[in-house]
């Protein structure tokens, strides 16, 4: 009876071999869930913490039928600078960049402002025609699919596509909002069809192989307008950016790519200033994507400014902007607007202002 009361005499048996294979399917599972539990976490990450991957026009690419890499014929050159105007408001820094192109000593045989009409002014016409460009009217191209998707201020930018119908046979488009700072006749000499600058953006796209819409060498065929037109409707790519999509998606493949030096977007600084400053001796244009020197953006009016203590209220703002970081860019358009104004093209953008003052 003893023998039973003495302490730790019980020893459990051995587990037997069907207790064993028992057991083994339950930890099984919980190595299964533990798998399917880290997978499911790391696409969360991804997909929340890093997004899906950035839009690529080459990754998606569709065959649109763009022109060859080459031109296929040869004529007589004729060399234009080209420009949109959609609204009133951009008419002074239209003139502004005309006056740098006549400062730059540019060779273009023709510098030619594509409009829609009725929707500039007579003295927004008259102010441009004054600064050097001859106006051009060209018909509205509406956005694909109802204009779902743009942007608001992109709406009317469709209608750039006109430019490929203008009378040239090599050609350089300029935002308004840009500055010509050096001579580029070299782009006329440019043997391809198309080339632009590649973009930049100051989030997670950072520098782009897809190019920036606001600075290109093209040849104008009225073909190629036809093409692009017919593809509006069936081009695959995201609308936020308008024209500037499409274009990525039409020369996706045959665009080439040029220097940043020929357009200066301002989000190069913001993202990069040792490159800013490494290439500002070769600077062609500057594109002021980041800040307007002569526009309220929160207008939206479109109306012409016509008050020059206002106009200088908003270099002001645009010099203070991001603890001063575009000053001197905005000191570059402020100068060559002060040099503007006391030329002869000054004395005729008074007169413009005067007349339509007498005629209100």
């Amino acid at each position: 009876m003893s023998s039973f009361l003495r302490p730790h005499a019980y020893s459990p048996l051995p587990p037997t071999s069907s207790t064993t294979a028992r057991r083994r399917p339950r930890w099984l599972g919980v190595a299964i869930c533990a798998t399917a539990l880290t997978i499911l976490l790391v696409w969360a990450a991804r997909h929340f913490l890093f997004g899906a991957p950035p839009y690529s026009p080459l990754l998606n690419y569709q065959h649109l039928d763009p022109p060859p890499l080459v031109p296929t014929t040869t004529s007589q050159s004729t060399r234009a600078v080209v420009s949109t105007l959609y609204s009133d408001s951009y008419a002074i820094g239209a003139a502004v960049l005309a006056y740098s192109l006549r400062l730059a000593n540019t060779t273009a045989d023709h510098l030619l402002l594509a409009y829609i009409p009725g929707r500039i002014s007579e003295e927004a016409l008259c102010i441009v025609r004054a600064a050097g460009w001859t106006p051009t009217p060209v018909a509205f191209i509406p956005p694909p699919h109802g204009g779902r998707g743009i942007y608001y201020r992109f709406f009317d930018q469709y209608t750039k596509l006109n430019i490929w119908g203008l009378p040239a046979s090599i050609a350089v488009y300029l935002d308004a909002d840009t500055l010509v700072r050096r001579n580029f006749d070299e782009l006329f000499d440019m043997p391809w069809t198309f080339g632009a600058v590649p973009d930049v953006y100051n989030d997670k796209r950072g520098f782009t192989v897809g190019f920036n819409a606001g600075v290109m060498v093209f040849r104008p065929d009225e073909n190629v307008l036809r093409v692009m037109k017919s593809k509006l409707e069936e081009a695959q790519y995201p609308p936020e950016q308008a024209e500037q999509a499409f274009l990525n998606l039409f020369f996706a493949g045959s665009a080439v790519r040029l220097p940043y030096a020929y357009n200066a977007n301002l989000a190069i600084k913001r993202a990069s200033p040792a490159l800013w400053a490494a290439m500002e001796e070769e600077m062609r244009v500057v594109h002021y994507t980041l800040v307007k020197p002569f526009v309220d953006e929160r207008d939206r009016s479109g109306k012409l400014l016509r008050d020059n203590e206002r106009l200088m209220h908003i270099l002001g703002e645009a010099e203070r902007a991001e603890g001063g970081l575009f000053k001197d860019e905005v000191w570059w358009w402020r100068e060559t607007y002060e040099a503007m104004r006391i030329s002869e093209v000054g004395d005729k953008v008074d007169s413009c202002r005067k007349a339509a003052a007498l005629a209100m």
